[in-house]
């Protein structure tokens, strides 16, 4: 476990020997889930630190069709929900769900504090960890007030384009069910507005690869 725990950002910059004999003070669980378990529910208090060391979770909440939206994806080794932890405002806003079988382990929040005074870094690793969130949040808000599809594909894919500045073609980064259930709609109706941004000349896929011909036209959906 300690192995895992150092390849995680909140960790870096400590030693396995060290992490290990912090471990070692504090008291902690783990525990497994299968695909699809709820980890935690909307509203409930967040009084532990998570860090899913195996497998995969999404955050997700139901939009006004009472469809599942996913608001975060989150791949093992990684923290989540750190930012509620100390907040006072401390209820979680999205469900936790496992997306294959997981471990996450929970470090209640004394016991963190305890981390946090014996390991500086990991005080400075967790504030910046806090601060990454917020912008991540701030710009998944912007995302889901986009008001219909074709917007949020616009959004989408010039921020998969920002990723790879040097490239025509650029992988699509999710399958076509991942960005429906992103966007909070069937596949069907992804994939009929994928096919009007091609028809339109704005977009080309090929091979789940994306090339964007008109970039001024498609930034015109965000009102750019």
């Amino acid at each position: 476990m300690i192995k895992i725990l150092s390849q995680i950002p909140l960790f870096k910059g400590i030693s396995i020997a060290n992490l290990s004999h912090a471990f070692e003070k504090i008291h902690y669980q783990v525990r497994d889930y299968q695909a699809e378990n709820i980890i935690a529910y909307s509203g409930d208090t967040c009084d532990s630190l998570h860090v899913l060391l195996e497998g995969r979770v999404r955050g997700e909440v139901a939009n006004f069709n009472g469809k599942n939206v996913v608001v975060d994806d989150i791949f093992a080794p990684s923290t989540f929900a750190e930012a509620f932890l100390f907040a006072t405002q401390d209820k979680l806003l999205v469900n936790i769900v496992a997306t294959t079988q997981a471990k996450v382990l929970r470090i209640p929040k004394e016991e963190f504090l305890r981390l946090l005074q014996m390991e500086d870094a990991i005080l400075r690793n967790y504030l910046n960890a806090t601060a990454n969130r917020f912008v991540t949040v701030s710009q998944k808000l912007r995302f889901l007030s986009l008001k219909n599809v074709k917007q949020k594909l616009a959004h989408y894919l010039l921020g998969i384009k920002q990723q790879h500045p040097d490239k025509d073609f650029f992988p699509l980064g999710k399958t076509h069910e991942a960005l429906a259930a992103l966007f909070g709609i069937t596949r069907p109706a992804l994939t009929k507005n994928l096919l009007a941004l091609q028809e339109e000349n704005i977009i080309v896929v090929k091979n789940k690869r994306v090339k964007i011909l008109d970039e001024r036209l498609l930034m015109s959906y965000l009102g750019k």
